[in-house]
């Protein structure tokens, strides 16, 4: 039976707590809830795996990755398994696809959120002297315009068996261009980290990526794009070829991972039950609702006057990741993230779309102050926001990163 491990990491949490206030300027109950000093992260078991089974969790995970071989080494299936407590990931002398050795890999089908998250992987990678490279890195297939810069995280490279090795790209497409934008060796203090198990960490929150090893800092990176700390990623843990030649007479050998855990930076105490909602704009204290009660795909949302119709009436839904779907009363659509297009851009519009259950349909309920929450799309990280903080009714309602100086990013939720 494998540990649980706290968090040994420094890190300023929030916790939250739920309270009753009375109503806005429309009948019922106001869901609110108030931070503390203190605070906790949230294990997001949906977007985590202890690896306690017999077998790959399909659910969770793809046997391969979006390319099939690596240098001198191919992907193969059988070379990934579930075994005492392990993911286990092979490398083997054999022919395979052209290629003298094969490897394994698998790509998460969750999410590892980007804004306010932290991502640990606790591992012994592949034993040096077989000169096969073990990887945990953030990246999701298939690579998109919609996407770019489609950023990938690498948390760990097995490089330098001494070190910490962590590098950050992008790889934006139409046209294609890929670009390394910082890498970081940070000494670890062992002269061969394959020896044993280790922690390594990933924390994005704001705007700063940052790296640990056994909860250690090792290395702080301001995000040069948003999307490095904000855009949801999928977790990749992979044999590579990029050594050399292996070893032969020190393989087959394993990379062996014992868990990959995920949490939220919110307790998520005082967020709203299911039920239908007003939702209320601090700033201006105008309703989200869809305009001359449009029930077509891709109508953009706006901000007015609250008057008790349909179309200014929303359900929420809970996810098993934490998130909320958020659904229209009237035309029974679904809040939704642009996702044609700059999904990783401020100012993309909100509209509402037919349910199809994908990130940008998905958003965490984060409390802020005095009762309000911040409504973040669990796929781009930014957050449900009133075009230029404007007060007027029929304002657009975009997403923005979160800035929290300006009150029109915060909504409230008024139950019904």
């Amino acid at each position: 039976m494998k540990s649980k491990m706290l968090l040994s990491k420094s890190l300023s949490l929030l916790t939250f707590a739920g309270v009753l206030c009375s109503s806005l300027s429309a009948p019922g109950i106001v869901m609110a809830a108030t931070p503390s000093e203190s605070g906790a992260w949230t294990l997001l078991e949906s977007s985590s795996d202890e690896f306690n089974g017999t077998s790959l969790d399909s659910a969770k995970w793809a046997n391969g990755i979006w390319y099939e071989t690596s240098s001198d080494l191919a992907f193969k299936p059988e070379n990934v398994s579930v075994e005492n407590g392990n993911l286990v990931l092979t490398a083997k002398k054999e022919d395979h696809k052209g290629k003298a050795y094969t490897i394994g890999s698998v790509e998460s089908k969750f999410e590892v959120p980007g804004t306010d998250s932290y991502v640990e992987v606790r591992a012994k990678v592949l034993d040096q002297k077989a000169n096969v490279l073990s990887a945990i890195w953030l990246q999701s297939s298939p690579l998109t315009y919609a996407l770019n810069p489609n950023p990938e995280i690498d948390i760990m490279e097995s490089f330098d068996y001494s070190k910490l090795s962590s590098t950050i790209h992008v790889w934006n497409e139409s046209p294609s261009l890929h670009l390394q934008l910082g890498t970081n060796n940070w000494d670890t203090g062992y002269s061969d980290i394959s020896q044993d198990y280790h922690t390594y960490g990933l924390e994005r929150r704001d705007g700063t990526l940052r790296f640990y090893f056994d909860g250690q800092l090792a290395w702080e990176k301001r995000a040069s794009y948003d999307s490095f700390a904000q855009l949801s990623r999928h977790m990749v843990l992979s044999l590579e070829g990029h050594l050399g030649s292996p070893v032969d007479q020190y393989l087959p050998s394993q990379f062996l991972v014992d868990y990959v855990r995920t949490y939220y930076h919110s307790d998520f105490s005082g967020i709203p039950d299911e039920g239908t909602y007003q939702i209320v704009n601090r700033k201006s204290g105008l309703s989200l609702s869809v305009p001359e009660a449009s029930v077509h795909d891709k109508t953009q949302l706006i901000q007015s006057q609250y008057e008790g119709a349909d179309n200014e009436k929303w359900t929420l839904s809970k996810n098993k990741d934490f998130t909320y779907c958020i659904q229209n009363i009237n035309s029974g659509k679904y809040v939704d993230l642009s996702a044609d297009a700059h999904v990783t851009s401020n100012g993309t519009s909100i509209t509402q779309y037919s349910y199809h259950g994908d990130p940008n349909q998905k958003w965490y309920l984060v409390p802020t102050d005095h009762g309000y929450f911040k409504i973040i799309s669990a796929l781009s990280g930014k957050s449900l926001c009133v075009q230029d903080a404007s007060t007027e009714s029929s304002a657009k309602i975009i997403q923005w990163t979160y800035e929290g100086a300006d009150t029109n990013d915060e909504w409230m939720l008024v139950e019904l």
